[in-house]
């Protein structure tokens, strides 16, 4: 709800109606979710174009922006029940480039065999 509207001169109140359907368009493009060490990854990827060096940066900045007041609220409730919950960013470049450090950085937090970072690439 914190999200402002466009059209922020509206002379209406938002209905919840309204409320609930932005927030089901704001959807991640994926999760993953470890019951045994209660943690929750909310996974985004981000494709931008790749022709400054900076691109890394501005992309997982837009996905972290994106998603503040999903992820604040979801750490608040995670915080009471337990659970740590992280932003796992991808960013690939419009030119086919992938950012191996990002990669391998987002592979070993979703415990994923060493030997398929490659092939994964």
């Amino acid at each position: 709800m914190k999200i402002p509207w466009k059209n922020a001169h509206q002379e209406q109140p938002v209905s919840e109606e309204q409320y609930q359907e932005r927030f089901w368009r704001r959807r991640l493009d994926g999760v993953g979710v470890d019951t045994v060490t209660k943690e929750f990854l909310a996974i985004e990827f981000k494709r931008k174009q790749d022709v400054r060096s900076n691109y890394v940066e501005k992309a997982t900045e837009a996905a972290q922006e994106q998603y503040k007041s999903l992820l604040t609220g979801l750490q608040a409730v995670g915080l009471v029940k337990g659970w740590k919950v992280q932003q796992v960013v991808f960013v690939g470049g419009t030119c086919g480039s992938v950012h191996a450090e990002l990669l391998h950085r987002n592979m070993k937090t979703l415990v994923v065999l060493k030997s398929k970072w490659d092939p994964i690439r």
